[in-house]
């Protein structure tokens, strides 16, 4: 039997990392810079994981940041006019300036030799920087419209700036005239990207306005305009073309357009040499968003990759060939359900505010962004390889992921529902499922026979095999009996039923109804062992509920708002539930204890669930990061049994220790242990010695002053006893005669240590003055009767 869990620690937290704006590359391609609110998160590229974060000090938005070339700083504007130098790789903050500019900056470049820093605002200006004296040496004016772009020439020797703005124009600026040499109206519509080629000799420009002009820059004038019919986000000349192409002596350059098309482009000719769409929806489907659907592209020569970001908050890596390596979530939205899947755990199925799957992989938090749904994904249910999706669209889809290659593929389609679809369930009894039970808004629910492999075709259509109205309101939730024959579903109207199905799936028939929530019940789980229905409600409750008599048999009482979810540990002795006070908490069923609270969510944790092995636990919601959870119990175990044996060993030292007077390492280890009463006893037996106050003075001074501190602080809990405030006397005689108040002062806990021995000594001060005195009146009573005898 399982042991019972009794604590749990965060091992991971996968939380937003790019909120939208921009993205940097490091010059090796290893790590990836992406704005997050007032933070640049740099996440490793190969694991996905953030390894550090700056900007979080200034607590001021950041409207624009650059990478040096040697990955040494990283240089951020700020919206209120401050431009902050950033060692980035030690978190040190190395300068901060005035940007001069009146207005934020939107832009920024450095010059091939990284010593000159060009700054475009929203003021319509440009200002050069040395970044090495800290000053700015060129202001240029000219301008109509926000400086978008800018490029400075490859060549070092030429000091030339290329910029373009709002107002449709290319400026090049000479910084040894510091004058505008060409003014260019080339383009009619917003430029978004400045690229130079064969060293410099040539540039490209392109923007929104579907062309691409292609410049000699030996006189700045341009050649020729290739259009390319649609929008372009970027311009690309890589060091390598694709493997697609063979004859790498045409010129070509690689296009980006903002409705996520990737084009090789030969310069000569114009021609559409390849293409590749890495969009993840459907066009077809969101015509509205398509314009605008990549945000960025970025050219790394190390993976000989680009780089994309997706309006809707991803990452995508292309790899030479143009198809798609590597996708990264940077922002999960509100998770509205999360599931270990696979049959050793090795993804997490997510589903979030959208319309897209989420499949990552555990150890490289890679993302599988599956298409499908038309509408929000609103719940998840696993089964070893098989997930099961319900969705606003009125539909639900079966997934499976691929053992061999980590792919997961849709198997087949459910339509029938005439609303939103809020929950489902997959059968548990075998490893393939036998069916799928889904309900929502319409407040039915369906029961789907599972598609047999030699049923799967493209897009299978899901066979119905029976439906029932089965509440007033909204089914919430639903969940299957681990032997398949009883299923119970949840809803709004506070109620839960049970419900038995028949033979071949053709029929279900009511069994109970569970009334006693006061709110929509909003969780469901059958234990794994025992005949036990668990329900989570809106409540604040947990009731667990008699399978054999429908009878509720046990509540639990603690969380201070709505249980959104639950899950059973331990063989179901034990429940996990999460609520909308952001806490997780574990119960013991037997006690109806709750034994742990856990806090780690800053909002509505909607989803919980476990592995298979029950040695993780992960929880998402509202506040968009997932935190996978790691069962420490045994391991909290055999550090309380070592720290127990030590302890005992250690005592036994300081018995021998004193046994043999060896008061120096015995007050010492006394201390270390935090053992007031073994101090007081060694205290007691040095001042029974006829050289005691000599013995203290020499074993006192020979004490650090973190030792000092802690044995005054055993004398504070000695002095409140009238048996033991003499040895504390003592002690504290010994001190002040032999350390000098300045450096008492420097102790941390110095006041409440005076406070602490004032109040008392006080007291023993006038309980020694009355006894003082009436020692006096017994003399003289003494006195008196000895006269009168005589």
């Amino acid at each position: 039997m399982s042991r019972l869990k009794t604590s749990f620690t965060v091992a991971e937290k996968y939380s937003a990392f790019y909120t939208g704006g921009q993205i940097q590359l490091a010059n090796d391609g290893s790590k990836l810079f992406c704005g997050c609110g007032k933070e640049i998160r740099i996440v490793d590229v190969k694991t996905g994981r953030i390894s550090m974060s700056i900007g979080q000090e200034e607590e001021e938005e950041i409207s624009q940041f650059i990478v040096t070339r040697d990955d040494e700083f990283l240089i951020l504007a700020t919206q209120n006019q401050l431009f902050r130098q950033w060692r980035w790789k030690d978190k040190v903050l190395v300068k901060t300036w005035r940007s001069v500019h009146n207005a934020p900056v939107t832009s920024l470049t450095f010059d091939p030799t990284i010593t000159l820093l060009a700054s475009g605002s929203a003021d319509f200006t440009v200002k050069v920087w040395d970044i090495v004296q800290g000053y700015f040496t060129h202001n240029f004016r000219g301008h109509t419209g926000v400086v978008r772009v800018m490029a400075f020439h490859p060549d070092s020797q030429r000091l030339q700036l290329v910029t373009a703005a709002e107002d449709y124009n290319i400026r090049v600026w000479d910084l040894k005239t510091s004058s505008c040499i060409v003014t260019s109206q080339c383009h009619v519509s917003l430029v978004t990207s400045l690229a130079f080629a064969e060293n410099g000799a040539t540039m490209y420009s392109a923007g929104k306005d579907n062309v691409v002009c292609v410049w000699k820059t030996d006189k700045w004038k341009v050649f020729k305009t290739i259009p390319v019919f649609e929008s372009i986000i970027s311009v690309i000349v890589p060091l390598e073309f694709p493997s697609i192409i063979d004859d790498d002596s045409i010129l070509r350059f690689i296009t980006v357009s903002s409705s996520g098309d990737v084009r090789v482009i030969n310069a000569q000719t114009g021609s559409r040499e390849y293409s590749n769409s890495c969009r993840l929806s459907d066009p077809e489907a969101d015509a509205e968003s398509t314009d605008s659907y990549i945000t960025q592209a970025l050219y790394c020569p190390d993976l000989n990759g680009i780089l994309l970001a997706t309006y809707d908050q991803n990452i995508i890596l292309l790899s030479k060939d143009f198809t798609m390596e590597k996708q990264l979530c940077g922002h999960l939205d509100d998770i509205l359900s999360a599931h270990f899947l696979g049959e050793e755990d090795s993804h997490v199925a997510v589903a979030t505010n959208t319309d897209l799957l989420k499949v990552f992989s555990r150890e490289t938090w890679e993302c599988q962004m599956l298409q499908g749904h038309s509408d929000i994904i609103t719940s998840l249910d696993v089964h070893g390889q098989f997930i099961v999706s319900a969705s606003k669209d009125s539909t639900i889809r079966i997934w499976q992921l691929s053992s061999d290659t980590g792919f997961v593929t849709c198997l087949g389609v459910g339509q029938g529902h005439t609303q939103a679809v809020q929950a489902v369930a997959l059968a548990r009894l075998n490893a393939r499922p036998a069916f799928v039970i889904s309900g929502g808004v319409d407040m039915t629910f369906k029961l789907w026979a599972f598609p047999s492999e030699a049923d799967i075709t493209p897009m299978t259509t899901l066979r119905v095999s029976a439906t029932e109205h089965a509440h007033d309101k909204d089914i919430n939730c639903l969940a299957v009996a681990p032997n398949d024959k009883i299923i119970a579903t949840g809803s709004h109207d506070k109620t839960a039923k049970v419900w038995s199905i028949g033979e071949n799936l053709h029929s279900v028939s009511l069994l109970a109804v569970l009334r006693g929530h006061k709110r929509g019940i909003w969780g469901l789980k059958f234990s794994p062992v025992d005949q036990i229905l668990a329900s989570c409600s809106g409540d604040g409750f947990i009731k667990l509920w008699s399978v054999t008599d429908f009878t509720c048999v046990r509540t639990l009482e603690g969380h201070d708002s709505s249980v959104l979810s639950l899950v059973f540990l331990c063989s179901g002795r034990q429940i996990l539930s999460s609520g909308s006070d952001g806490l997780l908490k574990l119960w013991l069923i037997k006690s109806s204890e709750c034994v742990k609270t856990l806090d780690a969510h800053e909002a509505k944790v909607w989803t919980v669930s476990t592995t298979n092995k029950e040695d993780y636990v992960l929880s998402g919601g509202a506040d968009s990061t997932l935190v996978l959870w790691k069962d420490v119990t045994e391991q909290e175990e055999v550090e309380k049994q070592e720290q127990l044996q030590k302890k005992v060993l250690q005592e036994q030292v300081l018995s021998n220790l004193v046994a043999d007077k060896k008061y120096l390492r015995a007050i010492g280890l006394a201390i270390s242990l935090n053992k007031p009463y073994q101090a007081l006893t060694i205290l007691k037996e040095i001042i029974k010695d006829d050289d005691s106050e000599k013995q203290l003075e020499k074993l006192i001074c020979r004490l650090r002053m973190d030792q000092i501190e802690s044995i005054l602080k055993f004398a504070v809990q000695w002095n409140t006893n009238s048996r033991n405030y003499f040895p504390a006397q003592v002690l504290l005689n010994v001190v002040l005669k032999n350390f000098l108040p300045q450096d008492l002062a420097k102790l941390s806990g110095i006041q409440a240590i005076i406070e602490g021995l004032t109040v008392y000594t006080e007291r023993h001060l006038q309980r020694l003055d009355h006894l003082l005195i009436d020692s006096h009146f017994a003399e003289y009573c003494y006195g008196c009767m000895k006269t009168t005898s005589l």
